[in-house]
């Protein structure tokens, strides 16, 4: 069973223009230990595979990382992640590749200008000895191998010094991108690796997806085992991890991080109000789900139904002179927005330079500050539906997986769930009507639900930083 730190907490309720977030002040000390007030020297190592292009990932990042030096103020942030140059300029100080070999939708999208290995010399001998394995039968193998060693190696230098290695929210207990050798080997190799290290390894929020084979459930159970504390983002995760390691029932379920994104950290308007011009603005996140050549599992047909039901029911908003705002919260779905747009009725076409804004998004900052200026969200991936539920919007969720379901139905709004095999049009206009009518109190609903969840949270980063302030005072 699992050690969880638990601590007393303290939560302060400023006043704001509306906005019944709870947030942290920064200026509050009762309750917590008086070292909180100092996190100078401590160093935190944060592992997503997170390359840059989903911006739900990078909220994720940003929520921790703020909540975190809320309780220790100094700390510093490393990453384990796939592209350790975006890491260190949007979030943290240092980087490390979270793997060694790349495969088809899992890889480092760029050297990672942090590894130790291109920092530190070899020891004597290592050159003979990768020379040779190159020369050997089954070369391939034996280079694969050999990265994988020096991976470690160097690995395991980079994690001593650190405090904590948590596996940062995100659906992490998955196979679907990369199969049982992408990331449910790289968890496995880092619970190996924290362990040599004698760093403390976490879970926190994290979602479960796929772990079918045999592979990834030895890997994910394995690396479940050896976490000093583990958390779900929902309680079906928590079910998925639980079959790969039955202690994990216990667990706590607290909700994706990004709920957790202080008001002082969210986007300002982004002033879409006068580019509407009085009309009803609808902010349209779409996905690339299924399309050949860019989704593990390729389905030509069901992008394709996608596009065009989605695309008559936004011909029809235009036509009832609705203002539509095409957002992205991944970046691979910017060619989808283009598949759309290229389906519109022609009257729609004709009208789109007066109705529809396309706008620069290079964050989720930029996202949440569109959608926020939006009457109503429709969205299909899981973290452009959570981003406009922070943002207090009554959002229409396409579903790709059960994951979208999972979240709509904790929310109580499953009856804006739609299915993307089987929804119409007709679907979506019914929804947006029934939204209209039901707008204030969805809005009232979804500030209450997080409000209540700041307690959950709380307790969260207080553990982590417990775990943080214990193995430092272990080390002395």
């Amino acid at each position: 069973m699992m050690e969880e730190a638990r601590s007393s907490t303290t939560i302060a309720t400023p006043a704001s223009s509306g906005d019944p977030e709870i947030q942290f002040d920064q200026n509050e000390d009762r309750g917590r230990p008086h070292s909180w007030k100092n996190g100078k020297g401590f160093r935190v190592a944060l592992l997503t595979p997170y390359s840059g292009g989903n911006l739900g990932d990078a909220a994720i990042q940003d929520a921790l990382i703020a909540n975190l030096r809320v309780r220790l103020p100094e700390v510093q942030f490393s990453g384990i992640t796939l592209n350790c140059e975006n890491f260190v300029n949007q979030h943290g100080t240092e980087a490390f590749a979270l793997c060694a070999s790349s495969g088809l939708f899992y890889g480092m999208s760029r050297q990672c200008s942090g590894n130790q290995s291109q920092k530190r010399g070899s020891p004597a001998g290592i050159g003979t000895i990768k020379r040779a394995l190159k020369i050997l039968p089954g070369s391939h193998l034996a280079s694969r191998v050999w990265r994988e060693f020096n991976h470690c190696r160097n690995g395991l230098r980079f994690l001593r010094g650190h405090d904590l290695l948590i596996v940062s929210g995100g659906g992490q207990l998955d196979e679907e991108w990369g199969g049982g050798w992408g990331h449910p080997f790289a968890l496995f190799k880092w619970a190996m690796l924290a362990r040599m290290a004698k760093v403390p390894w976490v879970f926190a929020s994290v979602g479960a997806c796929k772990a079918a084979s045999a592979t990834s459930r030895f890997f994910l159970s394995r690396a479940l085992r050896r976490a000093h504390y583990r958390s779900y983002r929902d309680v079906n995760s928590r079910n998925i991890a639980a079959a790969l390691f039955a202690p994990a029932s216990a667990d706590a379920v607290v909700p994706d991080m990004a709920f957790s994104l202080p008001a002082s950290a969210q986007a300002s308007s982004a002033g879409l109000r006068a580019l509407a011009e009085g009309r009803k603005i609808i902010a349209v996140s779409p996905i690339t789900y299924a399309k050949p050549q860019n989704w593990p599992h390729e389905d030509a047909a069901v992008y394709e139904r996608y596009l065009t039901q989605l695309a008559n029911a936004l011909s029809q908003l235009i036509a009832q002179d609705y203002f539509i705002v095409m957002v992205w919260s991944a970046r691979a779905d910017k060619e989808t927005i283009s598949d759309l747009l290229a389906r519109l009725s022609d009257a729609a076409k004709k009208r789109s330079s007066s109705h529809i804004h396309i706008p620069l998004i290079t964050k989720w900052r930029d996202f949440y500050s569109f959608v926020a200026d939006a009457d109503f969200l429709i969205a299909s991936r899981l973290h452009s539906t959570i981003l406009g539920f922070v943002a207090r919007k009554p959002t229409i969720a396409i579903s790709f997986d059960a994951k979208v379901d999972w979240v709509m139905q904790d929310l109580e709004q499953t009856e804006y769930l739609l299915h993307i095999r089987d929804f119409t049009s007709e679907d979506v206009l019914t929804r947006v009507e029934e939204m209209k009518v039901q707008n204030s109190a969805i809005t009232e609903y979804l500030g209450t639900h997080k409000k209540n969840n700041q307690a959950l949270f709380a307790s969260q980063y207080d553990a982590l930083a417990e775990l943080v302030l214990a193995h430092r005072g272990a080390r002395r």
